[in-house]
């Protein structure tokens, strides 16, 4: 069973938009929203709150850059609270 965004581009772009609302307006520009919604502290890190764009294939690339940097947020993140730890375990 495709989905109405493969039937639209002709990609299996299902990978790229994972944890992503995904939809296009009534002037044909794309939109996605991550999945939950973002923190403040992911806000402050330039993780964007609504990605836009006029291809399918555009949308994916920003989607998975976005996700990239949401992953580095959250491991420095904890890497931030393990050093925290460990400072004041010694």
């Amino acid at each position: 069973m495709t989905t109405a965004l493969e039937a639209q581009s002709g990609l299996n772009l299902r990978g790229a938009f994972r944890r992503y609302y995904v939809w296009r307006d009534t002037t044909g520009t794309w939109h996605a929203r991550p999945l939950p919604k973002l923190t403040a502290d992911e806000i402050a890190y330039l993780v964007l709150p609504e990605l836009v764009a006029d291809s399918p294939l555009q949308l994916a690339y920003k989607c998975t850059w976005q996700r990239s940097r949401r992953n580095v947020h959250r491991y420095l993140q904890r890497y931030a609270e393990r050093s925290a730890a460990l400072e004041s375990a010694s």
